[in-house]
């Protein structure tokens, strides 16, 4: 638990600055605002206040290797807590005429709410029990840390932890290797397609020389092979 404390601090301060230019070891910079973006979904709906966000291992790395006075032994212990599962951020409101939102309980959410992998497997949030220690610790310090920042909405993000892997010991979700999985709220699907771009060196066009995201294969103007970027 102390351990988690010291390493919770400054993350809350990273989340709280908005947007930065974070980096890994090999110094490409990761832009946070790109990284959200694609790691969260929303409701296009005026009447509905949807949000699934979706947050990878790499968030919280290049998170604590922006912070000199976190480790790279403490990064490693902070991420081997999540590791085993996928964590999924979850908002499900409904907006009246006036803008109020009425966000629905977590109880609610919870019983709604499934991960669908790749093969078409569907997996409900892991009970308590199932749940290391460390992990219930962490989700309970970032609950009182998003009410801080966001107000009711963020009251009301729920934090639901699914296996990371399938019955055969595979990854449902990577964020830098290419497949799909998708998040069920109810009758809603939010599909993700992997890799997520903002993770990779971008490609370039060899046509017009137009940097592309990292995560496509060919350029979809031109139609051919995108190449990397020396």
């Amino acid at each position: 638990m102390a351990k988690l404390k010291g390493i919770m601090i400054p993350l809350a301060a990273l989340l709280i600055c908005g947007w930065v230019n974070l980096s890994f070891a090999e110094d490409r910079k990761i832009n946070i605002n790109e990284l959200l973006q694609e790691t969260q979904k929303a409701s296009d709906k005026i009447e509905e206040m949807i949000l699934i966000w979706w947050i990878p291992e790499e968030f919280w790395r290049v998170s604590f290797e922006r912070d000199p006075t976190i480790t790279a032994a403490q990064t490693e212990d902070f991420i081997k807590i999540l590791r085993p599962y996928l964590l999924i951020v979850a908002v499900d409101g409904n907006v009246g005429a006036f803008g109020g939102v009425t966000y629905k309980p977590e109880a609610t959410t919870r019983n709604s709410i499934e991960v669908i992998d790749g093969q078409g497997t569907h997996y409900r949030p892991m009970s308590a029990d199932k749940i290391a220690s460390d992990a219930t610790n962490f989700l309970s310090m970032m609950k009182p840390v998003f009410a801080n920042m966001l107000g009711q909405m963020g009251q009301n993000m729920h934090f639901f932890l699914f296996p990371a892997k399938n019955a055969v010991d595979q990854d449902i979700a990577l964020a830098k290797h290419e497949g799909t999985f998708s998040v069920k709220l109810g009758n809603k699907i939010f599909k993700w397609r992997l890799p997520l771009g903002s993770l990779l060196p971008q490609k370039v066009c060899p046509v017009d020389g137009e940097k592309l995201s990292g995560a496509w294969k060919f350029c979809p103007w031109h139609g051919v092979e995108l190449k990397p970027l020396q």
